[in-house]
């Protein structure tokens, strides 16, 4: 069961995890919590596997 549900208007996306529905409102929100720690960089990201796959770059 998908019991978490989105509360932004006009979506109707559900998760079964409470994990996966704070991950999807950052779309809705722009949030990005993982930031670079390159401080020339500046990059954030929503997820922290994004990040690591970032910092390969550097």
């Amino acid at each position: 069961l998908k019991n978490y549900a989105c509360t932004f208007s006009l979506c109707k996306r559900r998760f079964k995890r409470y994990e996966h529905l704070k991950r999807h409102l950052r779309t809705h929100t722009g949030e990005r919590p993982y930031l670079c720690p390159i401080e020339e960089c500046g990059k954030g990201f929503t997820r922290s596997d994004n990040l690591h796959q970032h910092m390969r770059v550097h």
